[in-house]
């Protein structure tokens, strides 16, 4: 386990460098929520006026939680793109053949993504209150949002490393990663479920994303909600479970 611990830390190291030399890989995953949270709570700043909204104060306030999470799915939803373009490359060969434990380099390509979307929700989460969206929890909520981010980041990082691993095609890979993008928009990160359709709703019930809004958005502007925290964590759990397993049997795959 010492061995695991210390070779996982300086391969994360190595992953943490190669995501920050390409300022493109930071700008390119904060963009579209960026631009959703700019744009949308202007454009549709009177909509908090429909029933549905139960008295908001601002769209922005709405807005804001489902773009932070929005953000920590964006952090990870291409996460496998360095391990293919250095299996590709013959760097990962090159690895394996030093005396270094298999499973220490898919640990060095994945811890690095909870500290990744922890980030760029954090980002986010700064321009918001820029805004003017406010955290009622104040530091320790803000806190919690970053953990919970974080967590997700990891949890549903399996999307990318599955398909790539499996393929080992960068284009299926990002094919796949387009094709979750409904699952941001049949989430209550703009609307609340009131408002969707009834099979959206249904949908809507067991979509992960929804539960890590809807624990950031008591956050932001409820108070400390421990039911709404408590049914993101097992959600990411859940999918955690599940998500990581099939990552750990691709990786095996490969890297047999």
């Amino acid at each position: 386990m010492v061995d695991f611990a210390y070779e996982t830390y300086y391969l994360s190291l190595r992953t943490v460098r190669r995501f920050l030399r390409v300022p493109s890989n930071w700008i390119s995953l904060i963009f579209f929520p960026l631009i959703n949270l700019l744009v949308f709570s202007q454009l549709y700043k009177d909509i908090i006026q429909l029933p549905g909204f139960s008295g908001e104060a601002s769209y922005l306030a709405y807005l804001a939680p489902g773009q932070v999470a929005f953000t920590a799915f964006m952090a990870v939803t291409w996460s496998a793109y360095g391990l293919l373009i250095e299996y590709r490359s013959g760097y990962l060969d090159k690895l394996r053949a030093n005396p270094i434990g298999r499973w220490s380099i898919l640990a060095g390509e994945m811890m690095p993504l909870f500290f990744q979307a922890a980030l760029m929700a954090g980002l986010l989460l700064a321009v918001s209150l820029v805004m003017g969206a406010t955290i009622v929890t104040g530091v320790g909520g803000a806190l919690i949002i970053l953990l919970l981010s974080g967590g997700f980041g990891i949890a549903f990082s399996g999307v990318s490393f599955i398909p790539a691993l499996l393929t080992k095609s960068e284009q299926t890979t990002g094919t796949l990663a387009l094709l979750l993008f409904p699952l941001i928009f049949m989430s209550t990160a703009y609307v609340p479920v009131p408002l969707m359709p009834g099979w959206m709703q249904v949908i809507n019930q067991w979509n992960p994303i929804t539960y890590l809004i809807e624990a950031i958005r008591a956050l932001m502007i409820v108070g400390f909600d421990w039911s709404a925290i408590g049914a993101a964590v097992i959600s990411m759990a859940l999918i955690g479970v599940v998500l990581q397993t099939g990552t750990l049997w691709a990786f095996h795959r490969l890297a047999r």
